[in-house]
Parts: C-alpha cells; structure tokens; sequence
C-alpha cells in the first residue's frame, strides 16, 4: 500500500473547510469543498487495498483507470444509499487529483504527465460509463456527457498547441460513455 500511504496521509492532513452561510454562494461553494474533501477520502479508502495490485497486473493507465473508475462507482453507489447526488465537476475532478496523484507517485515523467493523466481519465471514465449503467438519471448522465466534451474540447485544443495527433481523445472518442 505504499502508492496510498502519501495520498491517505495529505488528505488527512488538509484542514476542513469552514462554511459561512452569509452568502448563498460561500455556502454552495463550502459544501462544494466538503463534498470534495470527503470524496477525496472516500476514494483513497476504496482503492487503497487493491492499488497496487491492480496497476502491477494492468500497468500504470489500464489500472489507474480501473481504480479511479472503482472508486467513482463506490462514491455514488454511497451517495444513493444516504439518497444524495454528486455533482458531475466534483467527481471529475476528484477522479482528476487521484489520477494526477497516483501517476506522480509512480514516477511518470512531468512532461509525459498531461498526455499520461487525459488517457488515464478517459479510460476511467469509459469505465465508469459502463459501471454506472443504470445508476444515473438521464439529467445526470447528460451532466457527465457535457463535462466530457468540454474535457474533450480542451483536449483537443492543448494538442493543437503542441502540434500533435490527439491519440487520447480519438480513443475517448471511439470508446464513448
């Protein structure tokens, strides 16, 4: 468990977020952080036990993938139960931290780690796609096609600018959600 042993660690040692309620938006955005906060934890808990296994049998993007989409799975199958949601840009970007994380820790090389994470997440979401059938409304599935085109759009963009082939995104393209 030595990957998780940082990641547990720096989560635990971040400070709560303290809401004001004077603003409705202070408010939204104090939840918003605590949602994260809890997901964060809630993440590295449900894949702390199997992280190192999995990424030694699948390799470091088929099984950070395959992690990050177990625990975004985990992560809404527990806000059903207490019959809540989770909104989309705070999953994606809990899933986002973890990824960038896990691949840090593993040695990926900064300039390979923009190309490495976007592959990674459009795995973990392809997975996720296919883990959550049935478990989202159709509202929240649309929710999570837009952020992934707006991913994708970024994407594209940032291969733009490096005047290369978007290898990531025509696979994230072909695998659909």
């Amino acid at each position: 468990m030595g990957i998780l042993d940082n990641m547990a660690q720096q989560a635990n040692a971040q400070p709560q977020m303290q809401q004001t309620a004077t603003l409705p938006q202070t408010e939204q955005t104090g939840n918003m952080m605590q949602m994260y906060q809890f997901l964060m934890q809630n993440s590295m808990q449900a894949i702390a036990e199997t992280a190192e296994q999995r990424i030694h049998e699948k390799g470091p993007v088929d099984g950070t993938a395959d992690l990050i989409a177990t625990a975004m799975v985990s992560n809404l199958q527990a806000a059903q139960q207490n019959g809540k949601t989770i909104p989309p840009q705070v999953m994606l970007q809990v899933a986002k931290d973890i990824a960038m994380q896990l691949l840090q820790q593993m040695g990926v090389p900064e300039e390979q780690l923009d190309d490495v994470l976007i592959d990674v997440l459009f795995k973990a979401l392809d997975q996720f796609g296919e883990m959550s059938h049935g478990m989202l409304s159709a509202e929240e599935e649309q929710q999570y096609v837009d952020m992934i085109n707006k991913i994708s759009a970024a994407e594209q963009q940032r291969q733009a600018q490096k005047g290369e082939n978007p290898t990531a995104l025509e696979q994230a393209q072909t695998g659909g959600m």
